[in-house]
Order: C-alpha cells, then sequence, then structure tokens
C-alpha cells in the first residue's frame, strides 16, 4: 500500500510542530514531532511499514509502532490529508508503546477568516488599507 499526501495542502515546521492547512477545507491541524517525521517522509510515496521503521529502535518496538502508524494515517486519511492506492483498515487499537513519543494529530481548527477581511481583529495585521505607524 502506498500513501501520499492530499493535493491542496500547505504545511510548515514550526519549532517541533508541523501545522497543515487544508485549503479547501478551510481547516488546520497540528502534527505533535513524530507525526511531523511521518509527515516529512510522506514527502514521496511511502508505507506503513515504512512509517513505522523511522519511530522504531529495535524489533520489539516496531509492532506497536506500526499499530500507532496505523492509527495516526487512517487519522489524517479521515481528515482527507493523505491518500492511498488501496482502502484503508479501521483504526487500530491505541498502541502503548514506552519511550517513544507516538504520532499523532495534536490539534484541530476551523479557519473562519482568510485574507480579503478588512476588518481588524486583536492578533491580526493591520487592516487592509492602513499604512504602517498611522492610527
Amino acid at each position: 500500500m502506498k500513501l501520499t499526501r492530499a493535493e491542496g495542502l500547505a504545511w510548515r515546521e514550526i519549532d517541533q510542530e508541523t501545522v497543515i492547512i487544508h485549503l479547501s477545507e478551510r481547516k488546520m491541524y497540528g502534527l505533535n514531532e513524530s507525526g511531523g517525521r511521518m509527515w516529512s517522509a510522506l514527502s514521496k510515496p511511502n508505507t506503513i511499514e515504512g512509517l513505522g521503521l523511522i519511530l522504531a529502535e529495535d524489533e520489539a518496538e516496531r509492532s506497536n509502532v506500526i499499530e500507532a502508524v496505523e492509527r495516526f494515517i487512517n487519522d489524517l486519511a479521515q481528515e482527507g490529508l493523505v491518500t492511498s492506492d488501496e482502502p484503508l483498515a479501521g483504526r487500530g487499537p491505541e498502541a502503548e508503546v514506552v519511550d517513544i513519543t507516538l504520532p499523532k494529530i495534536e490539534w484541530r481548527e476551523e479557519i473562519r477568516q482568510f485574507a480579503g477581511q478588512c476588518n481588524f481583529q486583536a492578533g491580526q495585521s493591520l487592516q487592509c488599507n492602513q499604512q504602517p505607524g498611522a492610527s
């Protein structure tokens, strides 16, 4: 099974978090560090097993890591962030892996406004026609 990133996405790594914007759905997602490593590995088609090798440090961890990666990929697929050339199985069980931060979507947020709105809200940049330093 080959996994790839879906079309129409933008993303950035900020500190140890990867932020993905699904443009057509107007949603943003934040991936933890492990999730960001998985996302980076999807820059070219990959497999669940290939992604699992990124996290597993030894053979004993590998089966639990694969379950966690399956769960993560299913979460991404349900959000429309990845595609597969074969149907994905249902979400796997919660994996219990010690000393590994499992990949996951840390947060989701709907984008309510895009640029082009000319009203100021706290935390946003200046109004569309306002010059810097002008009141």
